[in-house]
């Protein structure tokens, strides 16, 4: 499930466990396993735990993302996450994908569980 800003609400057990910033791996569908430009990818030993959420905010240009693992994004298809909205996701954060709307996106992705 995804929220906008106002719907964020700390969850008091939940604890960072991460961070990774994917600033040119975005010109293709990547999954959070990808290699990010700073941080740690999923499934690493930078990532402490196992992550249950995520907050996820785009920078420069609007992100296209998918949770279903038969559609990858594109620059047209998927959900739009526009530039510096707060978006939680707390589904099964390994289906996740996502794409670039537009040339030098910049995704940042904060991990709790």
């Amino acid at each position: 499930m995804a929220v906008a800003n106002d719907d964020l609400v700390a969850q008091g057990s939940d604890r960072p466990c991460g961070y990774a910033r994917y600033a040119t791996q975005l010109t293709s569908a990547i999954n959070l396993e990808t290699a990010p430009t700073n941080g740690a990818a999923l499934g690493t030993v930078g990532i402490k735990g196992k992550p249950r959420r995520l907050i996820m905010q785009c920078e420069a240009q609007d992100v296209r993302w998918t949770d279903d693992p038969l559609v990858d994004p594109t620059a047209a298809i998927g959900m739009l996450l526009k530039v510096g909205v707060m978006q939680e996701y707390d589904g099964d954060i390994s289906r996740l994908r996502f794409f670039q709307a537009a040339a030098t996106a910049i995704l940042n992705i904060s991990y709790y569980n």
